[in-house]
């Protein structure tokens, strides 16, 4: 009986931290002013003699000092899809194309800028993050819900240990949220930065 309850357990602990990876993933991804070349390099990606590669995979990236985000070393034939994929990209950021004077050793640079956040630009990114958060903890309720299901059916289980097992089933669910809810937090304490 009690193997059974471990199995169970197991299993749904997995599928409650595959969850909060995805959520937490999904805040992380909510930019305001802050360049990340690790997510724009692998998350952005073009169709490239097609197959869809990443962005790094094709170029060089870097973040120049005053806090551009510089492409570098590309194909003159892929400079038009690479604008493309930057400036339509789907991570949080939002660029706009930096012109600047052809020097012969840049010649194939492009320099995108992040357009300037306003207030209501910033609230916005914020209802993001407290939205994908609470969707996180529905999803995390639902894995809940099939969890004390699973243990409500369980033959094996007598009264008492279906109602141990239920409460272990909710403060394992609820670590989860408060871990969930800490990412959030953090994640609207950046933006709001």
């Amino acid at each position: 009986m009690e193997n059974n309850w471990e199995i169970i357990k197991q299993k749904k602990t997995e599928l409650l931290k595959k969850e909060l990876e995805i959520f937490v993933e999904k805040l992380n991804q909510v930019h305001v002013d802050r360049l990340s070349l690790e997510v724009i390099g692998e998350k952005i990606k073009l169709d490239f003699q097609g197959k869809k590669k990443s962005l790094k995979s094709l170029v060089n990236l870097s973040i120049s000092p005053t806090h551009e985000l510089v492409v570098s070393d590309c194909e003159p034939k892929m400079i038009s899809l690479i604008k493309t994929a930057i400036l339509n990209n789907q991570l949080g950021y939002e660029f706009e194309l930096v012109k600047k004077p052809v020097e012969k050793n840049r010649s194939n640079q492009i320099y995108f800028a992040l357009t300037l956040i306003t207030k209501e630009k910033r609230d916005r990114f914020i209802q993001r993050a407290k939205k994908i958060a609470e969707e996180g903890r529905v999803a995390l309720n639902q894995i809940r819900e099939k969890f004390r299901n699973l243990v409500k059916k369980e033959k094996s289980f007598s009264q008492d240990q279906k109602r141990n097992y239920e409460k272990q089933v909710d403060n394992l669910t609820k670590d989860y949220e408060n871990k969930l809810m800490e990412a959030k937090e953090k994640k609207v304490r950046e933006l709001s930065s």
